[in-house]
This record gives C-alpha cells, structure tokens and sequence, in this order.
C-alpha cells in the first residue's frame, strides 16, 4: 500500500507545527455547468494533523501560475471573524490582535486588545484622561452593564501588563482569553445590545 502523500503545516487545532497526512483532494476548474469561466480553479485538501489527530480543510486557487503558486489557507476550522455591525476601526483593532496571537507575540497580542477597549470608549463617545476612568463612565451611563465593566477592566490590566517590560512572558492562553473576551465584550455591546433593542421593539407592536 503506497504511503500517504504529506504536507507541513501549523494545525489551527492545536497550534503546533506538524506533518500532515493528506487524506483527500476535490479540484474544480472554474467553469459553471454552461461552460462560463466564474471564478479561479481551486483545489480543497482534507489533512490530518500528526499531533492531535484532527482534520483540517485547506484551500488553494489557480490565478495562472497553478496551484503551486498560491499559499493553502484554512478554510476548516474557520477563522474567527467579528460582525460587520461592530465598527470597522474595532474589527481592524482586533483583527491586528489576532495577527500577533497567531505570531506567538502574546504581550503585543495583549497591547493590541487594550487598544480595542480603547477604541470602544471612544467610539461610544467616551474620552476620559485614562482608559479606567473611560469604563466607568461607559457603566454610569448604562452602555455596558457590571459584568462587561468587570472584562473590560481585566482586559485593560492584561494590556498594561503586556506594554510593560517584567522580565517574565505573557502566557498563551492569558492572551488567548484576552481575545476570546475582547470578542464578547464588542459582541454584547454592538450585536447584542442592538438585537435586544429590535426584539424589545417587536414586543411592544
């Protein structure tokens, strides 16, 4: 039985760079069922980490100089992508947070977070002389509730303790949670508060 055809790769499932075994391929050309060129040829390959076991998808596509010209990207497990109901300065805020997790550059993953809380207050009106002062504000006024004020005030220590040198590394998973709350935190405020408002509106008609 011939040996599986492999490829290296960062899992996204565990985040450690392993062999992957490919398991299997789908090429389509481009061309719809009437013979129309719609879009590039692409090419999906299912691998299977080496590490944890778990399968992946990735996607490469065809501009001319085939498939070996362009990087496969991972299209399972999907990326995280935030609302395009929260503002699009804060989607880049975060994204770039993103950039440096995904880099292993976890105390200026956590600054870039910090940021993002920033830009929160500041969006929704809120300018004090510090971040701190900022976030009470945005509780006195009802925009977010004791819960988020709580986030988002652990978010602001984690990016203060990030943008200053201690000699000791911010850990992965701090930075990870520092993301994984930052999300919720625009989340509650920009989706949810105005989902709520909608279906609060319904109730009343």
């Amino acid at each position: 039985m011939p040996a599986e055809a492999e490829r290296v790769i960062v899992c996204p499932h565990c985040d450690r760079p392993a062999t992957a075994k490919i398991k299997g391929e789908a090429i389509w050309d481009g061309f719809n069922g009437d013979g129309e060129h719609v879009d590039p040829a692409a090419e999906w390959t299912l691998v299977q980490c080496t590490n944890c076991l778990l399968p992946s998808l990735q996607l490469r596509e065809d501009y001319g100089g085939g498939f070996e010209g362009d990087e496969p990207v991972f299209i399972y497990p999907a990326p995280r992508r935030l609302s395009p109901e929260i503002p699009s300065p804060l989607r880049r805020e975060w994204e770039e947070a993103k950039s440096c997790f995904d880099a292993k550059a976890y105390s200026a993953c956590t600054v870039m977070v910090r940021r993002t809380v920033e830009g929160a207050c500041m969006e929704l009106g809120v300018k004090k002389r510090t971040l701190a002062m900022s976030l009470k504000e945005l509780q006195s006024k009802g925009l977010i509730d004791g819960t988020l004020a709580e986030w988002a005030t652990a978010l602001r220590i984690a990016g203060n303790q990030g943008a200053h040198y201690t000699g000791e590394p911010v850990a992965r998973d701090g930075a990870e949670d520092s993301l994984a709350f930052a999300e919720a935190l625009l989340d509650h405020v920009y989706v949810l508060r105005k989902r709520f408002e909608a279906f609060k509106k319904r109730l009343d008609k």
